[in-house]
């Protein structure tokens, strides 16, 4: 299995959410239902005079042993042999909402019009419940050479593909906090050196 993954770069990432929206034109979700397969965090730390801001970009991990999976009481969770995506069974979910609160990521794991789980699936086809049960990415006439959120970031701070060639663009230090998280994340995260938003500071 070559395990699908994202990379992700705080420094370039300006909170613009043009990855949110492009993912919700590719699925035809409308924003104002509040479903966001991916969505943009902004963590902040310090206090005004002295206040930093990064801005994350965040979708689900396809963790290497993801913990939603076991406590979905109908085993609709799947992770797919082919790239190790998750995607969801909506034919076998029934809104328990327990896979949401199993993530230890935060990611969305969203609930849509028949209350059934919905999630990023990399875009393997174009709506909720696309992506099980699909053929692999090289074979399928739905699926993306490339998610909507990477095509769409306008600053490149989005990447996806097989992780054994995301880890050739990432710093040392971004792969070695990778390779710490075994049956983790799924994403290549290089570390915040700058503020998206800094309010004061020392002027000297």
């Amino acid at each position: 299995m070559s395990q699908f993954g994202f990379y992700f770069d705080p420094d370039k990432c300006i909170g613009c959410q043009a990855c949110t929206q492009a993912c919700q034109n590719r699925n035809n979700i409308e924003s104002d239902e509040g479903v966001a397969w991916r969505r943009v965090e902004h963590v902040g730390e310090g206090e005004f005079p002295d206040y930093q801001e990064v801005s994350i970009s965040m979708s689900c991990h396809h963790c290497t042993e993801p913990e939603c999976m076991p406590v979905c009481p109908t085993l609709a969770l799947e992770k797919r042999e082919e790239d190790g995506i998750v995607t969801v069974d909506q034919d076998k979910c029934i809104g328990c909402n327990y896979c949401s609160y199993a993530c230890p990521y935060g990611a969305p794991l969203q609930f849509g019009e028949n209350e059934l789980v919905q999630k990023c699936h990399g875009c393997l086809g174009s709506g909720a419940g696309d992506g099980y049960g699909s053929p692999p990415r090289e074979e399928s006439e739905t699926a993306r050479e490339t998610p909507a959120c990477v095509d769409n970031c306008v600053t490149g701070a989005l990447d996806a593909g097989p992780v054994s060639e995301l880890v050739r663009e990432a710093s040392e230090e971004a792969v070695e906090e990778f390779k710490s998280d075994e049956g983790g994340s799924n994403v290549i995260r290089e570390p915040a050196t700058k503020s998206t938003l800094e309010v004061g500071g020392n002027d000297g």
